[in-house]
């Protein structure tokens, strides 16, 4: 209703003050409506028009009335709009208040982050450095906790929220902690403060955060087995996602139930399907259309699919992402490429299920695909050790199917 009402306001605006303004605080409803996409497409809007005029002054005023945080990235997974960090590296240039300074270098920093980029770290902490009140500083802890993966400045985040009653940081702060925590092998505190983050997403009306919390409890449900329970889930959020318009609907549900397929065994009943979520989200689902083709006999396509795989990007869902890529190069017995795989993920030995730390889809521990890779490259003694490891790891995630499976291949 808010947005609707703003639209109007928009445009019967008067002028060109009073019309930058509005879109500020419509994008702003739409951020709290869920609505991300349209909130960018709104910023957009107000961007160009104040370039439009030659108006830097409503530029910052559009850049700086993105005040509401999200729960995921606003942006589609893998891209970086170009222009808007053009401008904002533009408008950094210029002599600007403090509060101003900071709170253009944390949207800089939001259009970048997960990206191999150095200047996210030194813009976050300038702008923390820069902040002058409560909103500022957890705007710019918030991206710091995400890169960092520290658990300590995602508790002040929660702080934040409850001394200075913003109940937004209060759910994000929690729900950094929970990615923080499945890094760590925590599940059982990545499990207490999701369920904490969705208690006040829903109390707060807020969809996205509810949606996110949602897809992490089915994230945990996938790891245990439960794929029932991890379906109905991921369609609840998905289906949040689509109705309020968030920027990684298209795709994502798809891409879910591909990988309970993947960890039921199903795949390759679903090949039509992997198609066309590999159509929406390729390169992201090259591994997997290869693992379906696979599964159908369809070894040449697998082949042909695999070779035209590209690098894989180092963010958070670097392992999930590796891991897939490993079991089509074991399915496809490709030792060539084993090796370096191998060598890849070995430093992730100890770490959880493949994709946990991303709370949104997961494979069996990284080192059940390393004992794989290990038994490929006909290294035996480091296969055992590595399936002993899996054993231990699942049984730590309360996921007793892949336990089972690691500790028979540990004795083989």
């Amino acid at each position: 209703m808010a947005a609707c009402l703003l639209s109007d306001a928009v445009a019967n605006s008067t002028g060109p003050d009073e019309h930058v303004e509005l879109l500020g605080r419509l994008l702003r409803a739409q951020i709290r409506a869920g609505a991300i996409a349209a909130a960018r497409e709104t910023r957009r809007e107000a961007v160009e028009y104040a370039e439009s005029l030659g108006r830097d002054d409503l530029m910052i005023a559009a850049f700086t009335a993105w005040t509401e945080p999200t729960p995921w990235q606003t942006r589609t997974y893998g891209t970086v709009d170009r222009p808007i960090v053009d401008r904002l590296s533009r408008l950094l240039e210029r002599e600007l208040t403090p509060s101003v300074r900071s709170r253009l270098l944390t949207a800089y920093a939001n259009e970048l982050v997960g990206e191999d980029d150095p200047t996210v770290l030194e813009a976050a902490q300038e702008a923390l450095d820069l902040a002058t009140g409560p909103r500022l500083r957890a705007a710019a802890l918030e991206i710091l906790a995400e890169v960092h993966g520290d658990a300590e400045l995602s508790q002040e985040l929660v702080e934040i929220g409850t001394e200075h009653d913003l109940p937004v940081y209060r759910i994000t702060g929690r729900l950094h902690h929970a990615a923080i925590a499945a890094a760590a092998n925590d599940p059982v505190t990545m499990r207490r403060v999701t369920a904490e983050a969705l208690d006040l997403a829903r109390t707060y009306r807020m969809p996205e955060a509810i949606a996110v919390a949602e897809i992490t409890l089915a994230t945990l449900a996938l790891i245990e087995g439960r794929f029932a329970d991890a379906a109905h889930l991921y369609n609840k959020a998905g289906e949040g996602m689509r109705r309020t318009g968030s920027v990684h609907a298209a795709g994502f549900l798809q891409l879910a139930l591909a990988v309970i397929w993947l960890n039921d065994g199903t795949l390759g009943a679903h090949l039509d399907d992997v198609r066309a979520v590999h159509a929406v989200l390729d390169p992201m689902t090259t591994d997997l259309l290869a693992l379906a083709l696979h599964a159908n006999g369809l070894d040449t396509e697998a082949r042909e699919v695999r070779a035209s795989s590209g690098p894989i990007r180092p963010d958070f869902f670097f392992t999930f992402l590796t891991t897939l890529r490993a079991m089509a190069i074991v399915a496809l017995n490709d030792r060539d490429a084993a090796e370096e795989i191998y060598a890849t993920l070995l430093p992730h030995r100890n770490g959880p299920p493949a994709g946990a730390e991303s709370t949104a889809v997961a494979l069996r521990p990284v080192a059940h695909t390393l004992g794989e890779l290990a038994v490929l490259l006909g290294r035996d003694h480091e296969a055992a050790d590595h399936f002993a490891r899996a054993a231990a790891i699942a049984a730590q995630w309360n996921a007793p199917h892949w336990a089972a499976e690691a500790r028979s291949r540990a004795t083989t």
